[in-house]
């Protein structure tokens, strides 16, 4: 089947999965190069309305191709051998013995999995990533369908595994519809989530997006604090249908390559996004209207809201520098960097096109780059001076 044949109906989960396909691309091979062991842990594994025999849409399938595609590439170009682990979970019964169908056909990698919830498993995940040995590198998935069974207290020790790293799905468009609920039981479900009540200070009297932001924010911050990670990024997942967020994707991590590599993946997913989102809204028009159309979808495609995101995230972004360079007057290229690409939708490219228009404007110039550079680089010493 296509891809189109097999995420119709479902198209954030087509943009999901790619991030996910397209980061553990690089990732894996990246990591691999000086660690022994990869493992990667499906903290809700499903499958959920997978349509290939071979589960070739469901993440647990797409991630394990991407680690053995690394292992062998680095087998063959530089002769290391890596060892693959997974730890699959699933709670319900019947998608668990679909996926154990498919690890129990799987012998080129160690792989454990656990029919039970995450609140209970969370002893064993720990247990089994320690068992990887000391040269292990892990990746934790955690991708819920709600906002509950995955609380801040409950993942904790996953976000404290280091060296690792984290990708969680939060539930924006769950989320969003009971911020504000007076029920004592959902505000302290949460806060339970949340890891504190500080998330309601931070929403009180926002309305949208701003509020939507904010809680995106103020999740991936105190998870963040928690596991210790120092930087962090996030990407939004907009529903197909409906010019709003179906979810945030939520990365942590300690090491600079790995926002490069996750928003790379980003940039990408938004292009298959929009194009499966016209194809989603099309179809919508078709059955309504009960007549095909003249032009194709992707010629119909009215991508106003995508594009009105894009400026609004990139303008905080460029906010966000430019107020570090207006009080410190002097900043890092390598923070500037990750002030640029710590939210959705900005990226490398837009900070090279500020900095040009500040040098301009004669606002700013660069210290610490040799004779023939002619942009800043990280990791080089490289400074944004403001004038």
């Amino acid at each position: 089947m296509s891809n189109d044949e097999l995420y119709t109906g479902r198209e954030q989960t087509l943009v999901k999965h790619f991030i996910l396909q397209k980061y553990l691309e690089r990732f894996a091979y990246i990591v691999g190069s000086h660690c022994d062991v990869l493992t990667y842990v499906d903290c809700f594994s499903g499958p959920w309305n997978a349509r290939s025999e071979k589960f070739e849409d469901s993440s647990f399938a797409i991630a394990l191709k991407e680690l053995r595609n690394a292992r062998d590439a680095l087998a063959q170009q530089r002769g290391r051998r890596v060892q693959l682990r997974c730890f699959f979970l699933e709670k319900d019964r019947a998608a668990y013995a679909k996926l154990k169908e498919f690890t129990d056909g799987v012998s080129d990698a160690q792989i454990e999995t656990r029919n039970s919830t995450l609140e209970e498993s969370v002893p064993n995940i720990s247990d089994f990533v320690r068992r990887g040995g000391s040269n292990a590198f892990s990746f934790v998935f955690i991708d819920p369908k709600g906002w509950t069974g995955f609380e801040m207290e409950t993942i904790t020790p996953l976000l404290r595994l280091n060296p690792g790293e984290v990708l969680i799905n939060f539930m924006t468009g769950h989320i969003r519809r009971f911020l504000d609920s007076p029920q004592e039981e959902t505000q302290d479900s949460f806060k339970r989530l949340f890891g504190s009540s500080s998330f309601r200070a931070k929403v009180q009297g926002l309305e949208q997006l701003e509020r939507e932001d904010a809680a995106v924010e103020e999740y991936a911050r105190n998870a963040k604090a928690i596991g210790g990670f120092n930087f962090g990024s996030s990407a939004i997942v907009l529903h197909p249908e409906i010019d709003r967020t179906h979810f945030n994707l939520i990365y942590l991590t300690r090491n600079l390559k790995g926002i490069e590599v996750f928003k790379d993946a980003e940039k990408k997913a938004m292009a298959v996004q929009e194009s499966a989102r016209a194809d989603a809204q099309q179809r919508k028009r078709v059955a309504r209207q009960g007549q095909s159309e003249l032009f194709d979808s992707q010629e119909l495609h009215d991508s106003t809201h995508y594009e009105s995101l894009r400026n609004r995230y990139s303008a905080k972004a460029r906010g966000l520098v430019l107020r570090a360079l207006e009080s410190k007057r002097r900043v890092s290229y390598d923070e500037a960097w990750i002030l640029a690409l710590s939210g959705p939708l900005s990226w490398d490219g837009d900070l090279k096109q500020w900095i040009e228009e500040w040098k301009a404007s004669g606002h700013l110039e660069i210290a610490g780059m040799q004779p023939r550079q002619r942009v800043p680089h990280r990791g080089e010493e490289n400074y944004l001076i403001w004038k």
